[in-house]
């Protein structure tokens, strides 16, 4: 039942601006669960993934196949361009290949350090806090939001990538510094959570396959995991329209408000013990 909870916590928080991570990690403390490593945080992930993969699975399946035709033109550099240009998926393909990057390489080089900090409560709570501050800023000062995905940069694609690399760290949102960075650049607000999620799917995928070996190392029975993460599938998939609703309406900074909160409740609960 713990780990069917935890399930519901992943699926409900990895799309909201909140982050999974700290929720995930200040759950299994309370819950008493201990997993040995981040194998069944990315094992619950896979499972939010899938739900970005149907909810966005018409647009997936365009961007698929028009990257692999894409890479039939590299050997010619003005066919590719040119397809670059006239494809609008193709363009959206290859800018979430450069949004990837950064995430890819800080995971792969610092995992260690990284893992290191999922221990510290104070150092989440922190994070926490300077979530929840980037979340009430951006509603105050990203405003102006017109452009569409097609006509994002590289550089911009780059700088979402980097927004998303930061989010390794736990209290920090994936979704929520993703989605602020493209803000930022001017994308209109239901595209920034498309291009957000869709983002998702690579980093979760290319990190669950790299620590499969982790998964059934577990002490844990292999159907409990199935089931929380078709659990963290279900809730995924509801918070995927739930946050889209919130974030047209310009209600992000509620969210900012609850992380504060949230953070406190952290620091209360640590000096407590």
């Amino acid at each position: 039942m713990r780990y069917v909870i935890l399930g519901l916590i992943q699926g409900l928080t990895e799309f909201l601006p909140v982050s999974s991570s700290s929720h995930l990690i200040i759950s299994q403390n309370l819950l008493g669960v201990e997993i040995t490593g981040i194998a069944f945080d990315i094992f619950v992930h896979l499972g939010t993934s899938l739900a970005v993969v149907l909810w966005f699975k018409q647009e997936l399946i365009e961007i698929i196949v028009s990257f692999f035709k894409s890479i039939f033109k590299l050997n010619n550099w003005d066919n590719f361009s040119n397809y670059l240009k006239e494809d609008s998926y193709c363009k959206f393909a290859w800018l979430l290949v450069i949004s990837t990057i950064p995430a890819a390489l800080i995971g792969y080089f610092f995992q260690d350090i990284l893992e290191q900090t999922f221990q510290n409560f104070y150092f989440i709570a922190a994070m926490l806090i300077i979530t929840g501050l980037c979340l009430v800023l951006t509603d105050r000062f990203f405003t102006q939001n017109y452009r569409i995905i097609e006509e994002l940069n590289f550089v911009d694609a780059l700088l979402i990538g980097l927004a998303q690399a930061l989010a390794i760290i736990p209290g920090i949102s994936r979704s929520g510094f993703t989605i602020m960075m493209s803000l930022g650049r001017g994308l209109e607000r239901n595209l920034a959570a498309k291009y957000s999620f869709i983002l998702s799917v690579p980093i979760i995928i290319g990190a669950s396959l790299y620590k499969c070996k982790e998964i059934f190392q577990l002490n844990i029975n292999i159907f409990i995991l199935l089931i929380s993460g078709f659990i963290a599938f279900i809730s995924g998939y509801l918070a995927i329209g739930f946050f889209i609703k919130i974030l047209t309406s310009h209600k992000l900074r509620f969210f900012g408000y609850y992380l504060w909160v949230f953070a406190a409740l952290i620091f209360f609960i640590k000096i407590k013990n």
